[in-house]
């Protein structure tokens, strides 16, 4: 399969009838301008994209452009990370990519929140079997990343160790354990509630158990949390009917709540029901 059948998905249209060859976009990320590094990255994407893989370019981003701690440059590194060919002709994982790994666990331990963030969010797209191989040695940092003090960092960890659990369940098989004691824990509803769609959909036992503690508590939960838990409560009475007294109640709580998403979707399951 050619490079153009493999890796193109769209078409992009550039500013430039015709597009900077491979040299002069190495001089672009080698200059000492960030803006002009900018653009080349943002070029190097798109032709990515347009099906010219570049593979070349690969080091040399590695050496101009990963020691950067501008934040626009590291947001479109972590493109130019999920848009690239990471394997070689014979299926390998290509060996610059241990750079990579190396780059995206300091990344994982940034002092900005920001940018630890969005490389959590960047590891979950990595679900083809060759990239285990990048997410193995990153599998502490992740779970470290779960105790963080930001709330941005905490949600994005939960919604990783999701993504991970759910494709490579041996590397991280405790994930629906620490998701839990998150979920205890957690006052950011943003965060409870990626915990809870994950125990929902990766370990309902856990997720039952949690909402069965904290029925009476439901009510005063945000509306994105809310809308998880009537979700929990359809399948669960749909799969066992007798269970539908347990949860009357905490449906008909939610039509006295503040948020008219929690209202509308708990008249919805009541019909349901």
């Amino acid at each position: 399969m050619s490079a153009m059948e493999r890796n193109c998905t769209l078409l992009l249209h550039g500013k430039e009838a015709t597009p900077p060859n491979e040299e002069e976009i190495r001089e672009l990320l080698e200059d000492k301008d960030v803006e002009k590094k900018q653009e080349a990255m943002k070029t190097l994407i798109t032709l990515q994209l347009n099906g010219e893989p570049m593979p070349k370019m690969l080091m040399v981003v590695i050496r101009f452009i990963v020691p950067s701690d501008d934040h626009k440059l590291k947001k479109l590194l972590l493109i130019y990370w999920e848009v690239i060919d990471k394997t070689g002709p014979d299926g390998k994982l290509l060996p610059e990519m241990i750079l990579v790994c190396n780059n995206l666990r300091n990344d994982l331990s940034h002092p900005n929140e920001y940018i630890r963030g969005c490389t959590l969010r960047f590891l979950c797209k990595l679900k083809a079997p060759t990239e285990v191989e990048i997410l193995e040695p990153l599998i502490p940092t992740i779970k470290n990343n779960l105790e963080h003090r930001h709330a941005f960092v905490r949600r994005n960890a939960v919604l990783a160790v999701y993504s991970i659990f759910k494709s490579f369940e041996p590397l991280i098989a405790d994930g629906p354990e620490l998701v839990e004691a998150v979920l205890q824990q957690e006052q950011d509803a943003s965060c409870k509630r990626n915990a809870f769609l994950m125990l929902f959909h990766c370990c309902s036992e856990r997720a039952v158990a949690y909402l069965s503690e904290n029925l009476e508590q439901v009510a005063g939960w945000g509306d994105i949390l809310q809308l998880v838990v009537l979700e929990l409560i359809r399948k669960i009475v749909r799969a066992n009917p007798y269970e539908k007294s347990r949860y009357i109640r905490c449906i008909l709580t939610l039509f006295a709540s503040e948020s008219a998403a929690g209202a509308d979707e708990g008249a919805s399951v009541l019909g349901a029901l």
